[in-house]
């Protein structure tokens, strides 16, 4: 069994992970598993591709394990792509900082106090309600990005993948289910089936719902992140069967 290290402390993203590497010969360990803290390495990078090679890079050598770790985030339209590779730590930034390489300042910043990831999701949609008030429908689109790296146990890249989900900003949350930007998210018509096949229930068409108000299997299916990984699963489906010497 290939033993693959998620570096990430976001147990939504765990979930997600370990319901998409199910059937492979897989088992995805996170830092808690290890009994030990990652080490913390500073995402200032220019892209999601760069940081993403940073931490699993980062991650493998620390740990002795392939690993695996994301970049994420959300890019709208109306706010020139951002707030890009701040996505996660928006709402600590002054004002709407470059979607280019964060400057030491915004590093430094994005390193301060620890809020609680529902804490920080709540700031964080704050901050988009806010910087979009007032921007009519046709201008809210926007596109979830994810940018999946996997490290070898000795840190070099053995891949990067991406995945790209299009879609709208809604002006009030709705749904319960995800996290980060989910419940404003819409993704867009076609992105997705509309229901699970075999689901008895009714379902809204997806572009009626937001990502917030998906079932996990509807989301796995168009996310962002879920695209990234179907371009992975290859790659790690060799490495299993490698690891098992069949």
């Amino acid at each position: 069994m290939l033993e693959l290290l998620f570096g990430t402390t976001n147990p939504g993203k765990l979930r997600e992970l370990r319901r998409l590497v199910s059937g492979l010969d897989v088992r995805v360990v996170s830092a808690e598993d290890l009994e030990r803290s990652l080490p913390e390495v500073v995402e200032d990078g220019c892209t999601f591709h760069e940081n993403a090679a940073k931490k699993a890079s980062a991650y493998a050598r620390f740990s002795g394990l392939h690993a695996l770790a994301d970049d994420s985030g959300l890019s709208v339209d109306a706010l020139g792509g951002l707030p890009g590779v701040h996505s996660a730590r928006w709402s600590d930034l002054d004002g709407l900082a470059s979607p280019a390489c964060a400057v030491p300042q915004a590093v430094a910043r994005e390193l301060g106090t620890e809020l609680s990831p529902s804490s920080r999701d709540e700031a964080n949609n704050d901050k988009l309600l806010a910087a979009l008030a007032g921007v009519p429908e046709a201008q809210r689109g926007a596109r979830y990005v994810a940018v999946l790296a996997l490290a070898r146990p000795d840190g070099t890249i053995a891949a990067q993948v991406e995945g790209i989900c299009t879609g709208r900003i809604g002006h009030v949350r709705r749904g319960s289910r995800g996290f980060g930007y989910d419940p404003l998210f819409f993704p867009d018509e076609g992105a997705g089936p509309s229901a699970i096949p075999g689901d008895r229930r009714a379902a809204a068409p997806i572009v009626e719902r937001t990502m917030a108000e998906l079932e996990s299997s509807e989301k796995d299916a168009i996310s962002h992140r879920g695209a990234a990984f179907r371009a992975l699963r290859p790659m790690l489906e060799k490495l299993a069967f490698d690891k098992s010497g069949r």
